[in-house]
């Protein structure tokens, strides 16, 4: 048998072996270990955008809900710039441990289809769940002839070039839009871009703009909001504005289009912090309160599994890279 000094040298290379292989293991499977623990410190929510806009109001809203079930602060960082892609392309960046995460609506798939982004954005991303979503309604100034969808559309190919809309900027939402309604149905519209779209709704009330695609929530309290509205663009009616027609509804057209808000982490997300905020904001967006404040927002609850995400993600950057590319506001 060894002496008591060789078995307890042989114990000591058992112990060193062990925790060689634990070590080993560790590196080869990060966040592992630690998993079951997140969060231990606060979660960066960044918002791509400048403070006081939907995304940045309603991810605020969710992160004191999040801070309350989870016990971690979720820090608000707004960094705006590009259409989204300065705070998107640093998350894109980021660590892959849930502590950093994007608060995003469906601008990140629109920047994507009209310009070239330092990132694939099909790939870039970890997809969590989708909060809310809102249709988008079409406005026009008061007198313009058209009183519905099937009219602007008839007056358009009587007078081609003739109706000018108002855009936020080239290779926005209401650029992409129009000119996708535009395709659809073989008409010829003129786009005013703007420095935002306040501006270009105030155009509108004055009349020196046509038309506009924009939401209930930025219209609401302003004078556009008195203007007529001749269609929504969901699937089905808006339930406050049931008296209001789809454009789908009005032109048999398969024309949906709706903006979404949802929240992403880096490619590669720790998956435990993935499906645990995914449970936790489902939780949240299902209560009452929850509702009955994006309902202030023109909004409704729409949660989803990150591969539903990750598929309505790659379809808006799809179709808003062929709609781009068609106006030639992006190379093909």
């Amino acid at each position: 048998m060894p002496s008591p000094s060789k078995r307890q040298t042989l114990k000591s290379i058992l112990a060193t072996y062990s925790l060689g292989l634990v070590a080993t293991f560790t590196a080869m499977t990060p966040g592992i270990a630690l998993a079951d623990k997140w969060p231990e410190k606060p979660v960066r929510i960044v918002v791509p955008f400048a403070p006081g806009g939907s995304n940045d109001i309603i991810a605020r809203r969710l992160g004191d809900n999040l801070r309350q079930s989870l016990g971690q602060p979720f820090l608000i960082e707004n960094k705006p710039g590009a259409g989204s892609v300065v705070g998107a392309n640093y998350v894109a960046k980021s660590a892959p441990d849930g502590y950093t995460t994007l608060f995003v609506s469906g601008s990140l798939a629109t920047t994507a289809g009209a310009q070239k982004t330092p990132y694939d954005t099909k790939t870039a991303f970890e997809p969590i769940t989708t909060v809310a979503e809102a249709p988008f309604v079409l406005l026009t100034r008061e007198g313009f002839p058209a009183k519905n969808v099937k009219e602007l559309i008839a007056y358009a190919k009587a007078n081609p070039g003739k109706i000018n809309y108002g855009t936020a900027g080239v290779g926005d939402n209401a650029q992409l839009m129009s000119e996708l309604l535009s395709q659809q149905v073989g008409i010829k519209m003129q786009a005013v871009p703007y420095k935002g779209i306040s501006p270009a709704q105030l155009d509108l009330v004055a009349g020196r703009i046509d038309i506009i695609f924009t939401t209930i929530a930025s219209i609401k309290g302003t004078a556009a909001d008195n203007l007529p509205k001749i269609a929504f663009t969901g699937a089905t009616r808006d339930p406050d504005f049931p008296n209001i027609p789809t454009i789908k509804e009005q032109t048999g057209l398969d024309y949906v289009v709706t903006i979404w808000w949802g929240v992403f982490g880096p490619s590669g997300m720790n998956r435990h912090a993935r499906d645990t905020l995914n449970a936790h904001i489902k939780k949240a967006v299902a209560t009452p309160e929850f509702t009955k404040f994006l309902d202030t927002l023109g909004a409704r609850p729409a949660t989803s599994t990150p591969d539903e995400l990750r598929a309505l993600l790659n379809k808006d950057v799809d179709r808003w890279t062929a709609t781009a590319q068609a106006i030639g506001i992006r190379e093909k």
